[in-house]
């Protein structure tokens, strides 16, 4: 009888001996480690589920939308809607709650000809695209006039059906002049500063940009709507990078619509015609979508503005059901290295001689 096989017997070894090579014992050791690598990496990793918390808009009465484009929210969680076909701007509480509106059909001061885009500067004053009217007004938080930014033209300064507005840290106003296939960049005084882009398809060109959101290294993001794609840029107009294509598939769109990013730096998109929202790293790595067609809860029509709260809570305008729905981010952490030890039974290994 072998020694090996004496060892075994003298030691009633009760799972089985296995005889390998020394090169062999190699690779098992490679394996071992690449288990060990891929447990611990299960251990970090994370699932995150959309799940709706509130909606409002549909019911009678004052806050009763009609085709709501986008939100903003302020310091204090409160949701300014730009309520598009009843041209004005609407005041809710974070979950929905009607608190002011103002504005009318018209082109006085104060009126709308669709409102559209908007964002609230730290001083808590709403910015919104007067779309029709070529022109940005600024109210306070309570819809009293402020001022406006201006006209029908292609020069500097001026708009073609303007569709987005946004402010930088600085207060600095960046406008997706859309007719005009252009991003300008003006002071907090409305002084204009830059210009970016032309109608094409290249990088760095634009057809019909409809969404604007900022990073916080100040970086320009754009959804260049008949392009589809996203493309970014730095705070005075250099191309960055761009992803998206026209189609169904993961990371493609049918039309992309408005945008914003998380604390993450994470990019959020309104995905228009695939009736759904896509997340993205800040580098247009694609991390995760939700929504379908559909009218219930956490289904979209059509959805448009998307924008989140300090608190990390995300808003869709699912204009064509004519709602706000609001989702919070679940975060499942799966089971690491210490559920799993104990469950792993390495053989018994003896080197030959």
């Amino acid at each position: 009888m072998s020694r090996l096989a004496k060892y075994c017997m003298k030691n009633r070894i009760a799972r089985k001996c296995v005889t390998i090579s020394s090169w062999q014992i190699k690779l098992l050791g490679l394996a071992v480690i690449f288990v060990l690598f891929a447990t611990i990496a299960v251990s970090s990793a994370q699932a995150e589920t959309y799940r709706f918390v509130i909606k409002w808009g549909e019911d009678e009465g004052v806050g009763k939308l009609d085709h709501p484009y986008d939100i903003a929210i302020d310091s204090a969680g409160n949701a300014y809607v730009t309520d598009t076909y009843n041209h004005r701007i609407v005041k809710f509480t974070s979950d929905g709650k009607f608190l002011a509106a103002w504005g009318k059909y018209g082109t006085g001061i104060g009126q709308f000809n669709y409102s559209m885009g908007i964002d609230v500067d730290k001083s808590g004053n709403v910015y919104v695209s007067d779309t029709c009217n070529h022109r940005i007004q600024i109210f306070t938080g309570e819809g009293g006039f402020v001022t406006s930014l201006g006209s029908r033209g292609s020069g500097d300064g001026q708009f073609i059906y303007p569709y987005d507005v946004t402010l930088d840290e600085a207060g600095n106003i960046y406008v997706a002049d859309t007719g005009n296939s252009r991003i300008q960049k003006f002071s907090s005084t409305g002084v204009f500063l830059y210009k970016w882009g032309s109608h094409g398809t290249g990088d760095g060109q634009l057809r019909y940009p409809h969404g604007l959101t900022l990073d916080a290294q100040g970086n320009v993001y754009v959804g260049d709507y008949l392009n589809h794609r996203v493309q970014k840029f730095t705070n005075d107009g250099k191309y960055i990078t761009q992803w998206g294509s026209d189609g169904t598939g993961i990371g493609q769109f049918s039309n992309t619509k408005d945008l914003a990013i998380d604390s993450q730096g994470n990019v959020y998109v309104s995905d228009y015609w695939n009736q759904r929202i896509q997340k993205f790293t800040r580098d247009g790595t694609f991390l995760a979508s939700w929504g379908t067609k559909g009218q219930g809860d956490g289904e979209f029509y059509m959805p448009k503005g998307v924008t989140i709260d300090k608190a990390g809570y995300i808003y869709i305008a699912d204009t064509s059901n004519s709602r706000i729905q609001k989702f919070r981010v679940d975060r499942t952490s799966f089971a690491g290295i210490s559920a799993l030890a104990g469950k792993i039974a390495l053989p018994l290994v003896v080197l030959a001689k």
